[in-house]
């Protein structure tokens, strides 16, 4: 019972995004020969996006061979390389500047509780935070940890606020933020 119940609960899951993905949303596309166009952006599940430049047009498909990337929804998405995979990933760009950064979602299903009529705890989604320094993109994940710090030892005044905590490592956001505008 507790196995149909888990299979439930993933279809359940994987059918609510895909419909929460379903529908077109005004965006930008930004094409690799740097134009741009503005229409209906629907983001594909396996990657990709549907562009359409009116809601009556033919949607056409676009992906890492065509497009930079692209806004929707207030948001900025672009494709980048990471560990020297051929394909590149999506990531939502949050900061740029002298340190780029990017952020993905990801979903944790959490546990089931064993011979709890399928209760499970510990799901949600998280953030998880890349820089991109001097084009090498790092995964920092939810937060500025130790081994992190000496990227930023050419601004003594950052490093300073992290330690006193006046920034803690989980503001990961504000700390880049700082950095690209108060650092060398």
């Amino acid at each position: 019972m507790i196995k149909s119940m888990k299979k439930i609960l993933i279809l359940f899951v994987m059918l609510s995004f895909i419909f929460a993905s379903a529908q077109y949303n005004n965006g930008t596309v930004f094409f690799k020969d740097n134009t741009f166009s503005k229409g209906l952006i629907k983001i594909k599940s396996f990657g990709g996006i549907k562009f359409k430049s009116d809601k009556n047009s033919e949607a056409v498909y676009y992906d890492y061979n065509q497009i930079n990337g692209f806004d929707v929804k207030g948001k900025r998405y672009k494709y980048v390389k990471y560990n020297d995979n051929l394909t590149p990933r999506l990531f939502n760009e949050r900061i740029k500047g002298k340190i780029m950064l990017y952020s993905n979602e990801v979903y944790n299903p959490g546990h089931m509780v064993p011979n709890s009529g399928g209760i499970s705890f510990g799901g949600g989604t998280s953030t998880i935070y890349f820089i991109k320094v001097k084009n090498k993109l790092i995964r920092i994940g939810s937060k500025i940890k130790k081994k992190h710090i000496k990227i930023f030892n050419n601004c003594p005044s950052l490093i300073q606020k992290i330690e006193k905590k006046e920034l803690k490592k989980i503001h990961v956001y504000k700390i880049i933020a700082y950095y690209n505008n108060n650092c060398k």
